[in-house]
């Protein structure tokens, strides 16, 4: 398993990514926020910026994913010191967080292919 520095380093390589993806997601919206959530914006976001705005919102699904994991993990570690707590709630969380990323991935193809075409 990875040692807890390890994922340490890593939570905070996340925090730094999602602020700065959803900074990028925020731009997007600017300057009217309202204007921007209409269909149509929705659209002309999704096919101006087509690859640049779907990969905004994979990072900002995967890092936030990843990043709720790893505290959710330290937080049940802190809580559970049982023999064989790390290694359940690895396994556990692993379980969950692909099946979140595969459903999410999905949602989010199908979502944007649903407003290109």
């Amino acid at each position: 398993m990875v040692s807890a520095s390890t994922l340490r380093k890593w939570q905070y390589l996340l925090g730094i990514v999602l602020i700065v993806v959803v900074g990028i997601h925020l731009a997007f919206r600017w300057p009217s926020y309202e204007q921007s959530i209409t269909y149509s914006a929705a659209i002309s976001h999704i096919q101006a910026w087509d690859f640049a705005y779907a990969a905004v919102l994979y990072i900002l699904l995967y890092a936030a994913l990843t990043h709720g994991l790893i505290g959710l993990r330290t937080l049940l570690l802190e809580l559970w010191h049982w023999k064989y707590a790390r290694i359940t709630v690895d396994a556990v969380l692993i379980v969950i967080g692909v099946a979140v990323a595969v459903i999410g991935t999905i949602a989010l193809t199908g979502t944007i292919l649903a407003l290109i075409h």
